[in-house]
């Protein structure tokens, strides 16, 4: 089951902005999020290549999934339910 959610967009970024919404909708959830011209460190050594990214993590802190764009809250609630 996903515990986290980071989010890497940038304030430039149209998409980035929609998903924020989208994410506001989501309880119970941590969401981490990550701007990647703030954190250019941190998006490099993720790998982070486009925005808006979704990491999603499970309750060992792994990486389970990741989506790139902004995605619907019913596929985001799929992803979260089903790993």
């Amino acid at each position: 089951m996903v515990t986290r959610i980071e989010k890497f967009g940038a304030s430039w970024c149209g998409p980035c902005k929609v998903l924020d919404r989208t994410l506001e909708q989501i309880s119970g959830i941590e969401i981490v999020k990550h701007d990647v011209d703030e954190e250019e460190e941190l998006a490099n050594s993720k790998g982070i290549r486009n925005v808006p990214v979704l990491i999603y993590y499970n309750d060992r802190d792994e990486e389970v999934k990741r989506t790139v764009g902004a995605i619907s809250l019913g596929t985001i609630m799929q992803i979260v339910n089903n790993n």
